[in-house]
């Protein structure tokens, strides 16, 4: 993030937005895609082992099915969340920070340690946050490396041994550690301001480089696009030339029918949801409003196995209780899509609600008084002025909830209906079975289907600074 925002080197605009890429492969499919890159029966290793006469065992330079492999693969996967963030704001620094710094004497480097990245914390912290988020809530990586983690601990719990107190007992801890982390960040820095008092704001100008500077920028750039995503992209769609036909013929269509069906009506609910509760915040914006708003996107804190099985006990318990009573004779809600739906409402709120929030910030309450002047109550303000103004904004956060919802894993193991399977689960079920090359063509839709999101956080680009108001011009009074 620091070279793509201070130095100008060839291929920087390139890789200002293809370092966002391996943000569309999820980690347990980069995982088995690169388990099948390093195997001994890889392409990779017969070109070594015949040409070069390389033997280093099973698997090329380590044993990737580790907890190092895990960490490797789930830092190429999530990196992009820091990335992102931390670009973002070096890109919006005041260039007098940098200029003061070198009238002190202060190289580029040094300034980089000790005054960029202390005050670039509350970015990093951010981006390491969603990723730390993500690495709690995997399942299939962990599960695929033989990595023991405490989902994978509640995923046996709950199937191998059918214990659902100590199922419930795992997800209580884990969720207890994800807050206990975030609150711990956020009282360190609680008094710690990072705000620059400068009265006016000049973008920095990025520096030329040139040389062998140039082509170490150019290679730190590269490395963790292609490890990230070029390399395990190129290893799927090889598999899939090879098994698309044979996949095809079993029942391929249903899984595409099952993932897009569930994946359109839970965004399609995330998003009424998040423009109700971000509308509501904005005219009615009491402290208790705001707590409540906040308080409806935690679901995404909570890895999808701690929602899931909550959820899953939940509806188990209104189940038995609608028994006891005569007023029905089997299960309705559990194992059911309602359940499933609102699980995914639940974990990706936030997703929704950030969109539409950042979106309602950009437009002018001007705008809701003035309709209110004129006589229009608060739903045809939303209606006829906001909703308009917020197509942007609700497209974007429809396709990212889609996306997620497209590649989410654990929650959907637990509480999808009996017999039901979906993209990420077939993936997930194939790689298990070693049946690699037929995995590989529902993980590349799910690839495919992810790169859309990568587009829209490379125009987020495009934004107004928050605050400002853009109308825009439709040719009409």
């Amino acid at each position: 993030a620091w070279i793509i925002s201070m130095y100008r080197f060839p291929g920087r605009q390139f890789f200002r937005w293809a370092l966002i890429l391996p943000i569309a492969i999820p980690a347990y499919i980069g995982g088995f895609a690169w388990a099948g890159i390093l195997d001994y029966t890889s392409p990779v290793y017969i070109f070594l082992r015949q040409h070069f006469g390389v033997d280093t065992g099973a698997m090329l330079f380590f044993n990737l099915l580790s907890l190092p492999g895990a960490i490797v693969i789930l830092s190429l996967s999530l990196f992009p969340y820091v990335y992102l963030i931390t670009r973002a704001y070096f890109s919006r620094q005041s260039a007098s920070l940098l200029e003061v710094a070198s009238s002190l004497g202060r190289s580029r480097r040094n300034a980089f340690f000790t005054l960029a990245l202390p005050m670039a914390r509350p970015a990093i912290v951010a981006g390491v946050s969603l990723a730390l988020m993500e690495v709690l809530n995997d399942y299939g990586l962990v599960k695929y490396f033989g990595v023991d983690t405490f989902t994978t601990g509640i995923f046996s719990a709950w199937f191998a041994f059918s214990n659902q107190q100590a199922a419930m007992k795992l997800s209580s801890w884990l969720m207890f550690i994800v807050f206990a982390l975030i609150l711990t960040e956020s009282f360190h820095r609680r008094h710690i301001r990072y705000a620059s008092e400068a009265g006016h704001h000049r973008p920095i100008q990025p520096h030329p480089l040139k040389g062998i500077k140039a082509a170490a920028a150019v290679l730190a750039c590269s490395l963790p696009l292609i490890l990230g995503f070029l390399l395990p992209a190129l290893q799927l769609i090889y598999w899939s030339s090879q098994s698309v036909i044979q996949v095809a013929g079993r029942g391929f269509t249903q899984l595409l029918a099952n993932s897009f069906m569930l994946a359109t009506l839970a965004a399609a609910l995330v998003i009424v949801f998040s423009i109700f509760i971000g509308f509501s915040a904005r005219s009615f914006p009491a402290p208790l409003i705001r707590s409540l708003a906040k308080m409806a996107t935690l679901g995404y804190a909570i890895p999808g196995a701690v929602v899931a099985i909550g959820i899953m006990v939940s509806a188990l318990f209104i189940d038995r209780l609608l028994i006891s009573y005569g007023l029905v004779s089997g299960l309705i809600f559990s194992g059911s899509y309602l359940v499933l739906i609102y699980a995914y409402t639940v974990r990706f709120m936030a997703v929704g609600y950030n969109s539409i929030d950042s979106g309602l910030a950009r437009l002018s309450p001007s705008l809701d008084e003035a309709s209110l002047s004129l006589g229009r109550n608060r739903w045809d303000t939303l209606r006829h002025i906001n909703l308009p103004l917020l197509r942007g904004a609700v497209t974007g956060g429809w396709l990212l909830v889609f996306i997620d919802v497209l590649k989410e894993l654990p929650l959907t193991l637990i509480l999808r209906p009996f017999n039901m399977d979906t993209l990420a689960i077939r993936a997930f079920e194939y790689a298990s079975d070693e049946r690699l090359a037929e995995a590989s063509p529902a993980a590349l839709v799910i690839i495919l289907a992810g790169l859309l999101p990568v587009y829209i956080l490379n125009r987020l680009d495009a934004y107004p600074p928050k605050g400002i108001t853009t109308i825009p011009d439709t040719g009409k009074q």
